[in-house]
């Protein structure tokens, strides 16, 4: 009964999660088709670049609401919704004849990833036996990182025997497939009530996260209008502050806010920020590096680029065992110092094919011990009743970073090639900067997990 039960669940994990999956799925292998898509539809690559910002834009918006859904509608009923987004948007996209409504498709997609993502980790958080959540963690977290090593094999091998309407038509199957394995195993576990709907809060928040996001999406732009940016900027501070003071005293706050107010909380939160940063960072550089200075095509990189993505995928799993198994302490530090050591080589060598490959699988080696674990471990310390608010704050924490890293490494690129006006040189140079700034990153980043995992062992010797 046991293990049948624990299957159903797994299975209910996997169906949530591969929504997320072919989310991934669809924008690595659209990265490849951009070029042909300019010509296509006769349009520059910034307004292309939208297919993959839009998505985003919906996608992170919706995430921190996560809490609230979960406290007002079924979790099946979530699921329904995310399936039916996602179909339909993969379907108008799949038939559509102009740029919009391309678009227009992974607007709907990213609405089905805004829910899907904080609902799999709130799933496995809500159902999971205290033993087994590392375990579980760790399965969730190969769900996603999978898509990586997917996605540019997939998108090359449509693009050269298909046409890129293929990219999402093949996914009509396996969005059926997934809805079906859900509906026969996510089941309620905890009791939905009516939770007022906090309207200005909500509106403020979402303007905030919008702007925000478009902000550091337009740092890498460099077509992007200081005053635009500024403009951005400005908006984004006023309705964060319009947020924060409207949300100060309600009883139904969209996010327990108090959580920030937790030292512990925020430590490992900067830290699995800081963690999803690099290796955003990283899925950046190495693909592109390998394109411009070493001259390989965009499906060969991607090749190059999935075996590291494969460790990371199947150690995520071992490393939720370890957690179990063990201490949190020993992945999560471990993991930390596996990136230090591995930034450190980085900055001392000169970089060619082979060594780039290698940095890659190592760091994700240490990022499969410690990613997940980091979550896993604060969102344990939390009172229940928060636990699917700093759910949605990670998963919130999760898209930002992302689109900082890739903001950040891409402008330090664009920079140096501007500079040195040779676009090998500026390449290289700006691939050294990127590798020292991820080098101090990651000693912060060990630093903060020492500090809060040290406090927490004190706590429990304490209490011993």
């Amino acid at each position: 009964m046991y293990r049948v039960k624990n299957i159903r669940l797994l299975a209910a994990i996997i169906s949530i999660g591969f929504l997320s999956f072919l989310g991934i799925v669809v924008e690595t292998a659209l990265n490849i088709a951009f070029p042909q898509l300019t010509e296509i539809f006769v349009i520059p690559i910034s307004q292309v670049q939208w297919l993959t910002t839009g998505y985003m834009l919906v996608s992170t918006s919706l995430i921190p609401f996560g809490s609230f859904f979960l406290k007002r509608f079924r979790v099946i009923t979530l699921f329904r919704v995310s399936c039916l987004s996602f179909l339909a948007g993969t379907l108008i996209a799949g038939y559509a004849n102009s740029f919009q409504l391309v678009l227009l498709g992974r607007l709907c997609q990213g609405i089905a990833d805004g829910i899907a993502l904080p609902l799999m980790f709130a799933t496995i958080l809500n159902q999971v036996a205290q033993k087994k959540v590392g375990t579980f963690m760790g399965i969730g977290s190969l769900v996603i990182a999978f898509a990586p090593a997917v996605g540019p094999i997939y998108g090359g091998i449509i693009q050269d025997t298909l046409n890129w309407h293929f990219l999402f038509i093949i996914l009509v199957p396996f969005i059926i497939a997934a809805w079906v394995v859900g509906e026969l195993s996510i089941k309620q576990v905890t009791p939905v009530r009516h939770v007022a709907f906090d309207a200005r809060g909500g509106f403020f928040l979402a303007i905030f996260l919008t702007t925000a996001l478009m902000f550091v999406v337009n740092l890498t732009a460099n077509s992007s209008s200081i005053q635009l940016n500024l403009s951005l900027l400005g908006v984004a501070c006023l309705s964060g502050m319009i947020f924060l003071h409207s949300e100060k005293n309600k009883s139904n706050q969209l996010l327990a806010l108090s959580l920030f107010k937790n030292k512990q909380f925020v430590r490992l939160l900067s830290a699995f920020f800081l963690l999803q940063f690099s290796s955003l960072s990283m899925s950046y550089l190495i693909p592109n590096v390998l394109q411009i200075l070493f001259h390989q095509s965009p499906s060969l990189a991607g090749i190059l680029v999935a075996p590291a993505a494969v460790i990371n995928a199947l150690l995520s799993v071992a490393a939720g065992m370890i957690y179990d198994k063990t201490t949190p302490r020993l992945p999560i530090i471990s993991g930390c110092a596996v990136i230090g050591l591995t930034f450190l080589y980085a900055v001392l060598i000169t970089p060619d094919i082979s060594r780039l490959i290698v940095i890659y699988m190592f760091f994700m080696v240490g990022l499969s011990l410690s990613y997940s674990n980091i979550m896993t471990f604060s969102l344990s310390q939390l009172p229940v009743n928060l636990i699917n608010d700093g759910n949605a704050i990670y998963m919130t924490a999760q898209s930002y970073s992302a689109a900082v890293g890739i903001a950040i490494s891409s402008s330090i690129i664009s920079l140096m090639q501007a500079q040195r006006g040779n676009l090998l040189l500026g390449t290289r140079q700006g691939l050294e900067i990127n590798f020292l700034i991820l080098f101090l990153v990651a000693i912060f980043t060990l630093l903060l997990c020492l500090v809060s995992l040290k406090i927490m062992h004190v706590h429990q010797i304490k209490k011993a």
